[in-house]
C-alpha cells in the first residue's frame, strides 16, 4: 500500500478529512486547540515511558494519522535528548515535516517506506516503537506487529481512536463509502489483541487518553464553538464579533515563541482521570503499553 494513492482518493469522509487537509496545516501552522491539547496530553505518557523504561532510542511508525502538522509527534523526545526515527509513506509529506524540524533545530531521522510490513531496521534497534491513530493505514496487522516486535527492544506504545466514543460513532454514521487503503477495523482493540497474544506480547497497561471537555468531531474546536454561538470562549481580546481565534500550534511551544502554551492548553484537562463510563463514552483515544518480550 502506498499512502500517496490513499491521499488521491475522492469523497473523503469526515473521519478521514485529514487525508484531504494535511497539506493545509503546513501553510497555516494552525492546528487548533483540539490537536494542540492531545499533543500535550501525549507528552505526559512520553515522560512516564521514558522514566519507566529508560528510553534511549525510539521509532515512530507510521507517523501519519493525527490532524494537524504531520510528522512532529515525536518532538518531545528530541527536546528531551533523543534523536527519533520517524517513518512515513509519503515522500512529499516527509519533506514538509523535515522543514519544520529544521526550523526548530531538533535532531530527527526521517525514513520513507512503501511497505509497512518490512521495516528497514536491525533487530531490537529501538527501545520504544510507537504510533498514534495510524493503525488503520496498515494492510496486514499481523505482519506489522511481527515487525514491530522484531525491531523493538523494550516496549510498544499504541494509540487508537476510541471507537466506542460518542464523537466517533456520530462521525461514523456518515462513513458510507469504502476508502481504498483504509482499514477501519484495525483500530478495534480485539482485532489486534489476539495478534499480541499469539506473538507472546503482553499489554502492561491500557486506558483512555485525550478526554477534553469538547466532543470528538472532525473540525477545529474553534469552528465548532463558533457554530454553536460560543466562539467568545476562545477568541482573542477583540470586541468585534468577527474577532479571529488566536492561532494554536505546538510548534510555537517548541520554538520558544509561546512558552506558556502548555499551561494555557492543559487547563482543560479535568476529565483526563474521569471514571467509567465517562472515559469510555467521551474519551477520544485509547492507549496500550505493550511489553514486547
Amino acid at each position: 500500500m502506498k499512502e500517496n494513492d490513499i491521499n488521491n482518493s475522492s469523497g473523503t469522509s469526515n473521519i478521514l478529512s485529514i487525508l484531504d487537509t494535511w497539506e493545509s496545516y503546513f501553510e497555516t501552522m494552525d492546528e487548533g486547540i483540539g490537536t494542540t491539547y492531545e499533543r500535550f496530553i501525549l507528552h505526559r505518557y512520553f515522560e512516564k515511558l521514558k522514566r519507566e523504561y529508560d528510553i534511549k532510542s525510539l521509532l515512530e511508525v507510521p507517523s501519519f494519522g493525527m490532524t494537524g502538522v504531520s510528522g512532529i509527534n515525536s518532538l518531545w523526545w528530541a527536546k528531551n535528548g533523543l534523536k527519533p526515527v520517524v517513518v512515513d509513506t509519503n515522500s512529499s509529506r516527509i519533506e514538509k515535516s523535515r522543514s519544520v524540524w529544521n526550523s526548530l533545530h531538533y535532531p530527527v531521522e526521517f525514513q520513507y517506506i512503501d511497505d509497512l510490513h518490512t521495516l528497514p531496521f536491525d533487530d531490537k534497534a529501538f527501545d520504544l516503537t510507537w504510533n498514534f491513530a495510524s493503525l488503520w493505514f496498515v494492510p496486514d496487522l499481523e505482519k506489522f506487529f511481527k515487525e514491530l516486535q522484531r525491531v523493538t527492544k523494550k516496549v510498544l506504545f499504541i494509540c487508537v481512536p476510541n471507537h466506542n466514543g460518542f464523537g466517533y460513532i456520530a462521525r461514523n454514521l456518515f462513513q458510507k463509502e469504502k476508502i481504498e487503503g483504509f482499514y477501519q477495523d484495525n483500530i478495534i482493540p480485539k482485532n489486534f489483541m489476539h495478534i499480541l497474544e499469539t506473538l507472546n506480547m503482553k499489554i502492561k497497561k491500557s486506558g483512555y487518553l485525550d478526554i477534553p471537555p469538547w466532543p470528538d468531531i472532525a473540525m477545529k474546536k474553534e469552528d465548532m464553538l463558533r457554530k454553536i454561538g460560543l466562539g467568545f470562549v476562545l477568541k482573542d481580546n477583540s470586541e468585534s464579533d468577527n474577532a479571529v481565534f488566536e492561532k494554536k500550534c505546538i510548534v510555537d511551544y517548541f520554538s520558544g515563541k509561546k512558552p506558556d502554551l502548555e499551561d494555557e492548553i492543559l487547563k482543560y484537562d479535568f476529565l483526563e482521570r474521569a471514571p467509567f463510563p465517562i472515559n469510555i463514552l467521551w474519551g477520544h483515544h485509547r492507549y496500550f503499553i505493550i511489553d514486547v518480550n
